[in-house]
């Protein structure tokens, strides 16, 4: 009896979730079977009945929302497309820059000082980035939903897919773009006189790399996940470089530029508003 009285509550509680709550609740509880794996192309797995018990609403309020498995799965598409793509951005880059950058201000004064600080945040976040894709359940769904728009029938919903994959993208290259925009300013490099392309070009380019060989991991690890000698930064000693940091050092060394106008001076202070904006902890003064 109790039980049964506890089912009618459930149930009434159900009754009053709007549709809203509902089309939250089945996302959220379908979206959480591809969380640790990432997104497979279509849900091939996915079990209605599965997601209905997950999400503890009633199997007639999602079938008046959605009269089928493929019209749930249209708008599943869309709502992962979204979810992955706000999730791909990594802030580590920035907090790894200022611990480098903070650790050696005995590099800060001279030109050749800052660049090997340069190479060495090439070499290690483009190594941290590249590991941080491949392993990524984010990634891996967001390449699976893109790989959806090679089948474009002309449908609503794939058209929607493909916008919100182009914002979420958008997003990542201007946050990208901004990272090594501030690390130009930090440490007195900028973009050549006669490139037109701006940081977000720029930022392209060096995601392309990063993502092309997170591709090709798929199929010949042997290459992708190997090191190689590179040239040296913090020591006169050539060092380890991942493919992904070498390809990126070759953008880098076509696109960016000493700045003859730049003031050592002025790492110390930036390297305190950047870690103020970021959270992270305090660091040393640029002359300690």
């Amino acid at each position: 009896m109790a039980d049964d009285h506890g089912t009618s509550i459930e149930r009434a509680r159900q009754g009053r979730m709007t549709s809203e709550q509902i089309r939250r609740r089945m996302f959220d509880a379908a979206l959480a079977t591809t969380g640790t794996r990432g997104m497979t192309l279509g849900f091939p797995g996915l079990q209605m009945d599965d997601v209905i018990a997950a999400a503890g609403v009633s199997k007639s309020s999602v079938y008046r929302l959605w009269k089928s498995r493929d019209a749930f799965i249209g708008e599943l598409l869309n709502e992962a497309a979204a979810t992955f793509a706000d999730q791909l951005s990594d802030d580590r880059a920035l907090r790894t820059a200022i611990e480098i950058v903070a650790s050696r201000p005995d590099l800060h004064a001279t030109a050749d000082g800052r660049r090997r600080l340069i190479l060495e945040l090439i070499r290690v976040v483009l190594e941290q980035n590249y590991y941080s894709t491949i392993d990524s359940a984010a990634w891996q769904s967001f390449l699976a939903t893109s790989a959806a728009l090679l089948a474009d029938d002309g449908s609503e919903s794939l058209r929607r897919v493909a916008e919100t994959l182009r914002r979420g993208s958008d997003r990542f290259v201007e946050a990208m773009a901004s990272f090594h925009e501030a690390m130009g300013r930090l440490l007195g490099f900028k973009l050549r006189d006669d490139f037109a392309g701006g940081f977000t070009l720029y930022a392209v380019l060096g995601s392309a790399i990063v993502e092309g060989l997170a591709v090709r991991h798929l199929s010949n690890p042997a290459v992708t996940d190997n090191f190689y000698l590179g040239p040296p930064t913090l020591t006169d000693e050539p060092t380890e470089w991942a493919p992904s940091a070498i390809g990126f050092l070759a953008i880098y060394d076509a696109f960016l530029v000493v700045d003859p106008d730049f003031d050592p001076r002025t790492i110390d202070a930036y390297l305190k508003e950047l870690a103020t904006a970021t959270g992270a902890d305090s660091v040393p003064p640029a002359d300690a």
